[in-house]
């Protein structure tokens, strides 16, 4: 099969309207209408979120000091939609980042909601606001639609008469799928999506960030193995 044309299943999803910042932060004056406190949220324990002060842990488990808490994902509510079956079940998927310098970590709980324990860290560096995650659904994608129609001067045209986009598959947030990184050719992120390493998160311009797609990977094999000791974080700047 052509391997522009192949098509990868993934999981998509998008943001609520709404924002969410640290109540002991100042309201400031570029924020926009949708920007609330945190204290003015109904946010329900183990809901899937990114970014933010706040985030449920299982008990025991402590927010590490040197990184800051990107996302949570009620995997109850987006294994439906795997078609790998790679995804637990149930449980919660937790990640921590240091974006500055593409480390973090991800936690992996079976834990039920309700016995999840809320941490508050408010902050005002990256990830400072949060954002709940609204609709959750399965799609594709082809490396096909990372091209766009060539335009005179343009160089590197392919067959088809078609160019690489750097920026194709920044407006999305999914789990699985075509990596995306605007600073790679395309034969690298080529060679990033056929190998064995798969998306676990990619969280990108469609209501989350302004400029820049978080992404982290893992190893196939260690994904159905629940070791979420060797992710890559990486923080690409559009």
């Amino acid at each position: 099969m052509d391997k522009l044309k192949q098509a990868f299943e993934i999981i998509s999803f998008t943001a609520d309207p709404r924002e969410y910042y640290p109540a002991s932060m100042e309201h400031k004056n570029w924020m926009p209408g949708n920007y609330v406190k945190h204290t003015e949220m109904n946010i329900p324990l183990g809901q899937s979120r990114y970014g933010g002060p706040l985030v449920d842990l299982p008990a025991g488990i402590a927010y590490p000091d040197d990184l800051r808490f990107v996302a949570q994902l009620d995997l109850s509510k987006f294994s439906p939609f795997d078609k790998s079956d790679l995804l637990p079940q149930k449980g919660q998927l937790i990640f921590f980042a240091d974006i500055l310098n593409d480390t973090g970590k991800v936690i992996y709980a079976d834990v039920p909601n309700d016995q999840l324990v809320r941490v508050t860290r408010e902050h005002e560096d990256n990830f400072f606001s949060g954002i709940l995650i609204d609709q959750i659904y399965a799609d594709t994608e082809t490396l096909e639609e990372r091209y766009s129609e060539a335009e005179e001067g343009d160089e590197d045209v392919n067959e088809e008469g078609k160019v690489w986009n750097y920026f194709a598959g920044h407006e999305q947030s999914k789990i699985f799928g075509i990596y995306t990184h605007c600073q790679l050719q395309a034969e690298e992120i080529e060679e990033i999506s056929f190998s064995d390493r798969v998306v676990l998160l990619q969280v990108g311009e469609n209501g989350f960030n302004e400029e820049g797609v978080f992404t982290v990977t893992i190893p196939k094999e260690d994904l159905k193995n629940l070791n979420f000791d060797n992710c890559e974080f990486v923080w690409a700047q559009s």
